[in-house]
């Protein structure tokens, strides 16, 4: 089996655990996110899925859906768009986000454990945090 298809059958026995019905939008969707090679808007991933055949509010009904059961995760930009992208397996990371086209590029270190260390020293609990960076890609500038 290849590694896209594991990441399908993962996924789906994710979606199955909590109890979410397996469309074939759903399905369509999954593929479209295991197969691209940057994280997606609702409505590049409308395009890329044929907006004829697939509704916008069904994508991002959808897209919400895994991010619930914890498959894929929402990332937010500057302009309030959020983007989407599978959970990887091996460990948490943020990104650095073109300005202009959108392009995110995986940034695979976390260096904020200084600043969830500070944030329980006055007293916070349960911290988590949300980081992107931003900027112009190389082919925007």
């Amino acid at each position: 089996m290849d590694q896209s298809e594991q990441k399908f059958d993962v996924a789906i026995t994710s979606l199955k655990k909590e109890r979410y019905r397996i469309t074939e939008p759903r399905k369509a969707l999954l593929r479209l996110l295991i197969d691209s090679e940057k994280p997606l808007s609702a409505e590049e991933a409308h395009e890329a899925l044929g907006a004829s055949d697939y509704d916008l509010v069904t994508v991002y009904r959808n897209l919400e859906t895994f991010e619930s059961a914890g498959i894929a995760t929402r990332i937010p930009t500057e302009s309030g768009k959020s983007l989407y992208e599978l959970n990887a397996e091996e460990h948490h990371h943020h990104h650095i986000i073109c300005r202009k086209c959108h392009k995110a590029e995986r940034l695979d270190h976390c260096e904020i454990e200084k600043l969830e260390k500070l944030a329980s020293k006055l007293g916070f609990t349960e911290v988590t945090h949300v980081l992107e960076l931003y900027g112009l890609c190389d082919n925007c500038r």
